[in-house]
């Protein structure tokens, strides 16, 4: 929109779009526009005329009105009414210059594309101190009051009423204002009164999958000092938590559960004495050690790795290594799967026909080895292990697993790569104790991943001017991603996102919302998942792409997407209605139709898990996974990952 007054005029050359709906200019022999029809005069200084000031600053002025209601009938002492004084001028200047937004072409040379990221960081702009976006210039910046911001997934260009740009187009569109011939044009025609102008968003993503539009919006990355205290923050806790005892790192049932580890027995009445192999075995096949009373001492803890082949039967068991607590080695053979090989594995091995011919040990043989190696209280080592403890076909309830510290073991440590590639099975279980001894020399905080990010509501929330947040949402926003927000707002309907964020719009500096109702009806996404909070491998709320039960793609009956589009229209106009003067609305679809790849990447992942449990020969034609499904995966997420952006400004 246009404005009266730009605190910093753009370069001549510079190309500009408004982003808004412009709307009329204020009457220049105007000296003074009037806060929502009230005059304010020095003589009115009371309780009305500081409550009547309306915008950005309602939180100051409820806490000053309820210092005057605590003084009772007592008058405003000087020092308050200058304070109520200038803070009137300061709102009338902002409102005879409000901030206006204007897309610079600038901005999206080399067909750079506006991602989700970017409408964040142009949020966190507005709100604090964060460097401007070269794609969307703001006159006028610190006249904005408040910022508004809500996604709403299943708007498209077509809703809208204009064609689809391609894919490759990066430059902001017109939209065209419904005519008295084309008066249907739009199904949302609160979007030609408010927005000139929508600029293509991308969703975050790889090649061949969409990550999270509303995680990426939330989160941003920490700034360099932050990162620094948090860091030194970190150690200082690692080092009063420091401990020479293993078992800290063991993992729990619940741990053992969640990466699919064989499930240990439950503990018998009385230990055994002198246990046999034959109080290994299970009928199954399986072994698992005895329950022993544990020695004098410290616990053992053994390194362990293994190198695997495949089969017809899936992985099996070609080399074992075991390294003490000292990394030292103690057993190492290899072993001659039960069933032909069919792939080596060398790229992971190292393993080649020529190492194993020869070798007869058999699986067998190596159990009864590790009955002579272990016992029920031995600590077992490994990254990853639950693989290796499956072709081992041994359950054991004391692991510690390093891809549970959160530290890869090929990064920062040295292994041995042979020439043919892979791993040595020796060399990554004396690496996983040597990891394991960092861990309790330096503190469990060595080794960790650390996250660079932090919401967007702790990064206002610590500025040099605080600012306030509020979260809207379906769910349990209070124990997702708006827990550092100060205030969340839990609903089940739309109608009750829109009626909690009206209530928290005056008293927050930034609200956030999500309109996920026309996306359910569309298809494009499941109510309970929405409801509980739940987030899909996807995206919140998207249809999961691990679940056999993703539905086929459909067009939702005529009747209900006209009403669906009524209503969010009327929430919308209702909203902006409401809104404060001097505040920002964004408005962002996140992305576009999931359900084609939601379809093809459940399909990927039936392939994955069959691949890894059953034979070959038993993969049925429909479920395997081929060259051209993976092709028409990566089309397809390219696709969804195609959004939309709206900004204005309401004056």
């Amino acid at each position: 929109m246009t404005s009266t007054k730009k605190s910093r005029q753009p370069k001549a050359n510079k190309a500009l779009t408004p982003a808004a709906t412009p709307t009329s200019s204020p009457n220049p022999n105007l000296k003074k526009r009037k806060l929502e029809g009230t005059a304010l005069t020095d003589a009115d200084d009371d309780d009305d005329a500081t409550a009547s000031a309306a915008g950005a600053g309602a939180g100051e002025e409820d806490g000053e009105k309820d210092e005057e209601e605590s003084g009772g009938d007592e008058e405003m002492s000087k020092k308050a009414k200058g304070r109520a004084k200038k803070r009137r001028k300061e709102e009338q200047r902002a409102l005879e210059n409000p901030p206006a937004f204007s897309f610079d072409t600038r901005g999206f040379k080399g067909g750079r594309m506006i991602q989700v990221k970017d409408v964040r960081d142009f949020v966190l702009h507005l709100l604090s101190d964060e460097k401007a976006q070269q794609w969307l210039y703001v006159a006028n910046k610190r006249n904005v009051r408040r910022v508004v911001a809500l996604m709403i997934p299943g708007i498209t260009p077509s809703t809208l009423g204009v064609p689809s740009p391609s894919l490759a187009s990066n430059m902001p569109f017109g939209l065209t204002t419904p005519s008295a011939t084309t008066p249907d044009a739009s199904s949302l025609p609160i979007f030609q009164s408010l927005f000139s102008h929508a600029c293509p968003t991308k969703a975050p993503g790889e090649r061949n999958r969409m990550h999270s539009c509303y995680q990426a919006f939330t989160t941003t990355p920490l700034t360099g000092g932050e990162k620094d205290r948090r860091e030194k923050a970190r150690k200082s806790k690692g080092q009063t938590e420091r401990t020479a005892d293993p078992s800290a790192y063991l993992l729990t049932r619940e741990q053992m559960t969640e990466q699919a580890y064989p499930v240990p027995s439950p503990l018998p009445d009385a230990p055994l004495d002198s246990p046999t192999f034959e109080d290994w075995t299970r009928p199954d096949g399986w072994i698992e050690a005895p329950f022993v009373k544990p020695g004098p001492g410290p616990r053992q803890v053994l390194g362990l790795d293994c190198e695997m082949c495949l089969t017809e039967d899936g992985s099996e068991l070609t080399r074992l290594s075991v390294v003490d607590a000292k990394g030292k080695r103690i057993y190492d053979s290899l072993v001659k799967p039960d069933k032909p090989i069919l792939d080596y594995l060398t790229r992971y091995s190292g393993l080649t026909a020529e190492k194993l011919e020869g070798v007869t040990t058999r699986l067998s043989d190596i159990q009864l080895a590790l009955s002579k190696l272990v016992d029920h209280n031995t600590i077992l080592l490994g990254h990853s292990l639950e693989c290796d403890l499956r072709v081992l076909k041994l359950i054991h309830p004391w692991v510690i697993d390093t891809s549970w510290l959160k530290k890869e073991i090929q990064t920062g440590l040295t292994l041995a790569v042979g020439p043919e590639g892979g791993h040595d099975s020796e060399e990554d279980a004396r690496t996983c104790v040597e990891l394991l001894q960092l861990k309790m020399q330096k503190g469990p905080g060595f080794g960790e991943f650390v996250t660079d990010q932090e919401t967007v509501f702790e990064r206002i929330a610590r500025g040099p001017e605080p600012k306030t947040s509020a979260v809207v949402d379906h769910g349990t926003p209070g124990q997702w991603h708006g827990a550092k927000a100060q205030t969340t707002i839990a609903c089940s309907t739309d109608d009750e996102i829109l009626e909690g964020m009206i209530s928290s719009i005056g008293s927050h500096d930034f609200t956030l919302g999500r309109f996920m109702e026309l996306s359910h009806g569309l298809g494009w996404s499941q109510p309970t998942n929405a409801a509980l909070g739940k987030s899909s491998s996807v995206l919140p709320g998207i249809l999961p792409t691990d679940s056999p039960s993703v539905p086929s793609p459909s067009t939702p009956s005529s009747p209900s997407l006209p009403s669906l589009h009524l209503a969010l229209n009327a929430r919308l106009q209702k909203l902006h209605a409401s809104l404060p003067p001097l505040t920002a609305l964004v408005i962002f679809t996140g992305h576009g139709d999931p359900q084609v790849m939601a379809q093809l990447a459940a399909k990927k992942a039936t392939f994955d898990r069959l691949w890894k449990t059953v034979k070959q020969s038993e993969i049925k034609s429909e479920d395997r996974w081929m060259e051209e499904d993976d092709r028409k995966l990566v089309d397809e997420v390219e696709r969804c990952r195609a959004g939309l952006s709206f900004y204005c400004i309401k004056a």
